[in-house]
């Protein structure tokens, strides 16, 4: 359960982008939704590290 919901948090930036935009294939929510969590969460690690 904590499992699951964890992967869903981790997984959010990507699926609202590929919502946002209209991917439906899986292929091509799966390429958009790596890329965006990629660089979201990159992101988000590096600003965590600088404002501390």
């Amino acid at each position: 359960m904590v499992g699951k919901t964890a992967l869903q948090i981790f997984l959010l930036p990507g699926n609202l982008v590929c919502d946002a935009i209209g991917a439906r294939a899986d292929d091509d929510r799966a390429m958009i939704r790596s890329l965006i969590n990629m660089l979201f969460w990159n992101l988000a690690v590096v600003l965590a590290v600088v404002l501390w």
